[in-house]
């Protein structure tokens, strides 16, 4: 009897180390699927936060171009009221610096 006992508690021994080899291949193998997830969604924001900044800057040069044409537009139409209305712009410069004198006056 003792003799099956010995065969039942090795046989049990053999199954309980398979099964911890059997963990412990499922582990390596989930660390290298989460490893390769991992990775993959890394590469994925990575792309995607690429695109955005390309889109960005793209929308950012658009901007200071119309910016740019606008203040442009601006000052040659300033320029051109100036040359026709020379009295005007010294009267209006001349005001301008009267209140602004009066404004930092009070303080």
């Amino acid at each position: 009897m003792s003799l099956f006992k010995r065969d039942d508690s090795q046989t049990r021994a053999e199954r309980i180390r398979d099964d911890i080899h059997d963990i412990g291949d499922q582990s390596r193998a989930l660390g290298r699927d989460l490893r390769d997830e991992t990775t993959d969604a890394i590469e994925e924001a990575r792309l995607r936060s690429e695109e955005q900044y390309a889109r960005t800057a793209a929308e950012a040069r658009r901007r200071q171009r119309r910016l740019r044409h606008s203040t442009h537009r601006s000052l040659d139409e300033c320029d051109r009221y100036v040359h026709d209305h020379p009295w005007r712009a010294i009267g209006a410069a001349a005001a301008a610096g009267a209140v602004i004198g009066l404004l930092l006056g009070r303080r």
